[in-house]
């Protein structure tokens, strides 16, 4: 009776919380400390200290601001309209053209940032100007900009897979290679999609030879970057956190050569970096006295009995799962609702076959859902700000992506090489 009584209590404070506006790092904190309290705790303010002290003593978490200030850095740079120039020379005469060229970019930008909103409002920032301008609709544009930047969190280098790698002990190696195979798929579906609904971009006559080799050596220091980390890592030459030093000095030093970077752009990529980890941070630690919590109330093990009684087989577990996630990423923010659920939903997805590469992309899936989709879609909120672009006329033109995103989680769900394999091909053990 006891456990049930804190159980409930625990989500009753929590769901009261966020319905005041708390902050979700306050909601999970106060919440886990009500528990521990009713649950008999003598020191219930040490031993969340405590908890919160081991949750940040991580080598590896100093990864999560470095990938942040790389790609501030990049952002202060300007770099970026290098990146869309390559792109867009590269597609310019197939049909939809820019659109695809705004993919390209994102999944570029995505392989140095790390961060979904960063990569929206990166790209968003030069490509919202150039697809308005050739008669792309803005809501349109601003969904596709919005999409584009949810696979800052899925292709390498990821904070997300970062801290799902520390919650689950996970190879955070392992776990970026994972995420290439999926999110170039991801990037595909985005291409395709683009080249359907848009017709020829009119103005846009094709590229020749020299204009193809000007913008590639234009834009060739920021494509060598994400070569650069995905070889460090892959070749197991550099860990995660080191090749994120790597990745920052290399941004430094291309910024200070191409006269981009100033001590002013690097003091204010340094400040912006260090807001984003702080709010991460504390997310992590108050999320490690909830996950605490769980644990001792056995909720994640009770939930995996439930599940096993019910019948529900492998399709209905993946479908009520992602249910979950689809609703839960209407109301909470993504990381927040990554430390919620996986100390929950892990031990399921592990007791009905999911391998632990494959059940990572498979949640970064789910938050990049929770990315667009209203009323917390945080990058619509970038790229609503950014571009100027009316929040309501995004919302429609989300769906689509919404639909690739699922159709890529069932596809993950029953063909889990398609995490896997990349892995298994470096020195990788589980």
């Amino acid at each position: 009776m006891g456990y049930e009584f804190a159980t409930g209590s625990v989500i009753i404070l929590f769901l009261v919380c966020l319905i005041m506006s708390v902050p979700v790092f306050v909601a999970m904190g106060l919440s886990a400390m009500l528990g521990a309290f009713l649950l008999g705790g003598d020191n219930v303010v040490q031993d969340a200290a405590l908890n919160a002290y081991d949750a940040l003593n991580k080598f590896v978490l100093l990864a999560v601001p470095l990938y942040i200030l790389a790609g501030t850095l990049l952002q202060e740079t300007g770099l970026s309209k290098r990146l869309f120039t390559f792109a867009s020379v590269l597609v310019s005469g197939i049909r939809g053209g820019l659109g695809v060229a705004t993919v390209i970019a994102s999944a570029i930008f995505a392989a140095i940032s790390g961060s979904s909103v960063a990569t929206a409002a990166t790209i968003g920032l030069v490509a919202i100007p150039v697809l308005s301008s050739n008669n792309y609709p803005l809501g349109r544009s601003g969904a596709l900009v919005a999409a584009g930047g949810t696979l800052g969190i899925l292709i390498p280098p990821s904070i997300a897979l970062l801290l799902y790698g520390i919650l689950t002990d996970q190879s955070i190696g392992a776990l970026f290679v994972a995420g290439v195979v999926p999110g170039l798929i991801l990037a595909l579906l985005m291409a395709i999609y683009t080249i359907v609904v848009n017709p020829k971009d009119p103005n846009v006559t094709k590229p020749t030879v020299s204009e193809i080799l000007k913008a590639t050596v234009d834009a060739g220091p920021i494509l060598l970057l994400p070569i650069l980390i995905f070889f460090g890592i892959y070749s197991g030459l550099a860990t995660a956190t080191e090749v994120a030093a790597l990745a920052v000095l290399y941004t430094l030093v291309i910024g200070f050569a191409s006269r981009t970077l100033d001590l002013q752009k690097m003091y204010g990529a340094g400040l912006a970096a260090s807001r984003a980890s702080v709010m991460i941070f504390m997310l992590v630690a108050f999320g490690a006295l909830m996950t605490h919590f769980l644990t001792v109330t056995r909720i994640p093990q009770m939930l995996t009995e439930l599940i096993a009684a019910s019948g529900l087989g492998f399709f209905g577990t993946i479908t009520v799962m992602i249910l979950f996630y689809v609703v839960l990423g209407m109301f909470l923010e993504a990381l927040s609702m990554m430390l919620i659920t996986i100390p929950i939903l892990y031990p399921v997805a592990m007791a009905i076959g999911m391998h632990p590469l494959a059940f990572g992309i498979f949640v970064v899936l789910a938050i990049e859902i929770a990315q667009i989709t209203p009323p917390v879609g945080i990058n619509l909120f970038t790229v609503s700000q950014i571009g100027k672009v009316p929040f309501e006329s995004m919302i429609k033109s989300t769906i689509p992506y919404v639909v690739m995103a699922i159709l890529t989680m069932y596809g993950l769900a029953y063909w889990q090489d398609m995490a896997t394999w990349l892995p298994e091909t470096m020195d990788y053990r589980q």
